[in-house]
């Protein structure tokens, strides 16, 4: 009889345990890397512009704002001549990186991979082709002052026959507090505009994930920014040094939404929600 009932205890404990939840067992970095990055698709527009202009190859890539340094990973993965360098301030982001992004590369691999926990404005003058800053992350300086300076030091850490590639994103929906949810697989991704000030176009953004079992991983990143409009930013840029900029706006599919391709424009319809590359030319 006592045997019995600790046995039932023991059935009933264990009808009240919960099942691990989804949202609880996920990495939030490696949710990040497949919701939003596309590193090859990157590096594809990035060697392809640059042997367009300068009729050689792209050899070393510098990643401002690297994060895990998941482009910088891809970039030398793509080709035995490349090298890497990366910059961020995130120790626990760059870490995260080099436990899971560059572990996966062999040991020649890594070696042309170099990801500094360090401020992009402390950057050595060495020349590089490519100079790029992706997913908005040059949004950080809210000062036209700050992102003055920080387009002033890329410029003259880039090689003469170089590159400086962002990415920027506007329209309508830049400008409202809205929500977005993306289905991927396994979660679904959510981009919060959360607060959009008028007067100093400061944004507060969040990324969370939702999962199928009902669970969520709320507010995995917060990002505090000032939207630079796309003629401001191209005023910036030439105020720092650069020659030239080009804009190369991407093309919407039959539904709408952005195709990947990027065409060299000067004029484009501003949509409820565009995506564009900016490049400035030393």
């Amino acid at each position: 009889m006592v045997a019995e009932a600790k046995n039932n205890k023991k059935k009933k404990k264990n009808k009240k345990k919960k099942p691990d939840r989804q949202a609880f067992l996920a990495n939030k970095h490696d949710l990040y890397q497949r919701a939003v990055q596309e590193p090859s698709a990157d590096n594809e527009f990035m060697s392809k512009l640059f042997a367009q202009k300068f009729q050689r190859d792209a050899i070393v890539m510098r990643e401002d704002f690297c994060g895990t340094g998941l482009l910088s990973a891809t970039w030398v993965e793509e080709d035995p001549q490349r090298k890497a360098i990366g910059y961020d301030l995130d120790v626990e982001t760059v870490e995260w990186g080099i436990e899971n992004n560059l572990a996966k590369l062999d040991d020649e691999q890594r070696s042309r991979v170099d990801l500094r926990i360090a401020d992009v404005l402390d950057a050595p003058k060495d020349p590089v082709d490519i100079i790029c800053a992706m997913n908005f992350s040059w949004w950080i300086f809210k000062k036209r002052q700050e992102l003055l300076e920080y387009f002033r030091s890329v410029r003259s850490s880039l090689h003469p026959e170089g590159l400086f590639i962002l990415d920027i994103y506007g329209g309508k929906e830049a400008y409202e507090e809205m929500e977005e949810e993306h289905e991927k697989d396994g979660f679904d991704y959510i981009w919060d505009q959360d607060a959009v000030c008028g007067v100093s176009d400061e944004i507060l953004c969040h990324i969370s994930f939702h999962f199928p079992d009902g669970s969520k991983m709320k507010r995995a990143f917060t990002y505090d920014w000032r939207r630079y409009g796309m003629r401001e930013s191209q005023e910036i840029l030439l105020d720092a040094g650069f020659s030239k900029v080009e804009v190369y706006w991407e093309g919407v599919d039959d539904e709408g939404d952005g195709d990947g391709e990027f065409t060299l424009t000067t004029r484009a319809e501003s949509t409820d929600a565009w995506i564009a590359y900016l490049v400035a030319i030393p």
